[in-house]
């Protein structure tokens, strides 16, 4: 529970990012119904290219709905969070992922107590909960903890042989994040493999198909639907079962990535984790016989887990390793089981059971240390400014307003309950018209910027219209970052008026209320 403690008590409880806030609105469009979110202005709106102006950060005009956006991330771990926020609203959420992390640790346990002993699940558990990258997203309202507690819980289920649980998870971790369907075809392979095992044991034909059925139709049936619900939404979101909000797969995956993404991503775990994860390279000759196949199978995982990601478009910041949770986890469990079973063969009981606690304590503080040092535990402050910005919205503007924002555009939206005009995608020629319509219509326009987009706003309109210049105080700047502007203070300010600026400091999380 301490790496849960962790995820709420440092939780960003904010929705701003691309990926958070687009799981965020998401979540709650499914809650109410809906397939995705929609604006109530882009259908009547004059300018050219409505739908780009009215999609926030982290989604896509929808093919198939002219007044909603799709988004880019894959809409299942929203479908998980309907659920919560139709009882709990849309604050509930930010207590998924601290769960999520709860739940990674205790499988973990759970998979290194099967291939190991207890002091295995205990050690692989430790240092799960002190990961670098895990701590980074346990206080984050995004998908990476949950795919990996999703696909630890599919490993667990398999080595236990509960077929249909594993089904389950197998195919929540594919609703969760498709892309990872090699892993779901490589459980799927070693669920055939153990059932026809199951049959061999004995000599008719008809035990060697029942045994394929007691494994292979009850992980198929439980799999099976959340496959058919991951085309259904694509379908629905995108136009095609096949397509997602990423565009094509060419665009995405190339083998070319592999030179930069290899040295990239070994780096990174080697900076975060020390050596220790690739002790797991070992354990297939380390481990005893009779879990080999278990072993095999983790190895599959983590392999397959680690060729998709070589693939995938570059990037270039440590905290991407949270795409090789799932593999990462499986290696630190493998590296666990492999030292536990190797100190068994030298170490009486009680000796080795110290040497395991001060090898688990010395690497946690090394991850712990490392995670600090990355601004693990910061990300708090670091992401208020979104929800802090969101609330202003909500609580100093009036109740019609639209705020023109690109970056802060998913807060807007969710914290801040209004309608977000993405000024990225207007037309510059159509700053001027665009407010004046929304004036004569009773919508008030706002223009929420961080700082660091002041310059491109500026070179956007400033050619084309006066409001564009920003050249006005604002009438909020929350933590010196967000700034808030109202174009009517312009002339105000012009004509020798004094435009008061209030300033503020990010508002904390509370339990109630965005």
């Amino acid at each position: 529970m301490g790496l849960a403690a962790v995820g709420v008590l440092r939780g960003t409880y904010a929705a701003g990012g691309s990926d958070s806030s687009c799981y965020a609105l998401m979540a709650e469009a499914f809650a109410a119904g809906d397939l995705m979110p929609t604006s109530a202005l882009v259908s009547s709106v004059p300018w050219p290219s409505a739908p780009n102006t009215f999609t926030p950060g982290g989604f896509v005009p929808s093919q198939t709905n002219p007044a909603a956006f799709a988004p880019v991330c894959a809409p299942g771990f929203s479908v998980l969070l309907a659920p919560v926020v139709a009882v709990g609203g849309g604050e509930a959420l930010f207590w998924v992922t601290p769960l999520a992390a709860a739940l990674l640790v205790w499988l973990t346990f759970v998979a290194g107590h099967a291939l190991g002993g207890p002091l295995a699940g205990a050690m692989a558990a430790v240092l799960v909960a002190a990961s670098p990258p895990v701590l980074y997203q346990a206080v984050q309202p995004m998908n990476d903890i949950a795919t990996a507690a999703l696909w630890m819980a599919t490993f667990a289920a398999l080595i236990h042989r509960r077929w249909a649980l594993a089904g389950l998870c197998c195919g929540l971790a594919l609703l969760v994040r498709p892309n990872l369907l090699p892993l779901g075809i490589i459980a799927g392979v070693h669920v055939a493999r153990s059932g026809w095992g199951l049959g061999m044991r004995s000599p008719t034909s008809t035990k060697v198909v029942s045994g394929f059925n007691r494994a292979a139709i009850p992980f198929s049936l439980c799999a099976l639907p959340f496959a058919l619900a991951v085309l259904f939404l694509n379908n629905a979101l995108y136009g095609s079962p096949l397509r997602s909000g990423y565009g094509p797969l060419g665009n995405l995956f190339a083998f070319s990535h592999i030179a930069v993404n290899a040295p990239r991503y070994l780096g990174w775990l080697v900076d975060t984790h020390t050596v220790f994860p690739l002790v797991s390279l070992a354990a297939p000759f380390w481990i005893s016989r009779e879990k080999r196949a278990d072993v095999l199978l983790a190895c599959c995982l983590i392999a397959a887990t680690v060729f998709i990601y070589l693939l995938y478009t570059p990037f270039d910041h440590w905290s991407y390793l949270r795409f090789l949770l799932p593999a990462i986890t499986l290696m630190l469990v493998l590296a666990s089981v492999a030292t536990v079973h190797v100190l068994r063969s030298v170490v009486p009981g009680f000796s080795r059971t110290v040497i395991v606690a001060a090898i688990t304590a010395a690497l946690a503080i090394v991850y712990v240390r490392t995670a600090a040092d990355r601004h693990a535990f910061a990300l708090r402050f670091l992401e208020q400014r979104y929800r802090s910005a969101g609330m202003f919205v909500r609580d100093r503007l009036p109740e019609g307003a639209v705020v023109l924002s690109v970056w802060d555009s998913g807060a807007v939206r969710f914290h801040g309950r209004r309608e977000a005009l993405t000024w990225e995608g207007l037309d510059p020629s159509w700053l001027d018209r665009s407010l004046a319509w929304l004036e004569q219509r009773g919508r008030r326009p706002y223009i929420l910027v961080e700082t660091w987009e002041e310059p491109a706003f500026r070179g956007r309109f400033g050619n084309h219209s006066d409001i564009g210049k920003l050249d006005w105080p604002p009438r909020f700047e929350i933590d010196r970052v967000v700034r808030i502007y109202d174009p009517r203070d312009r002339a105000r300010y012009h004509r020798g008026e004094h435009v008061e600026t209030e300033f503020a400091w990010p508002l904390r999380p509370s339990a109630s209320g965005r």
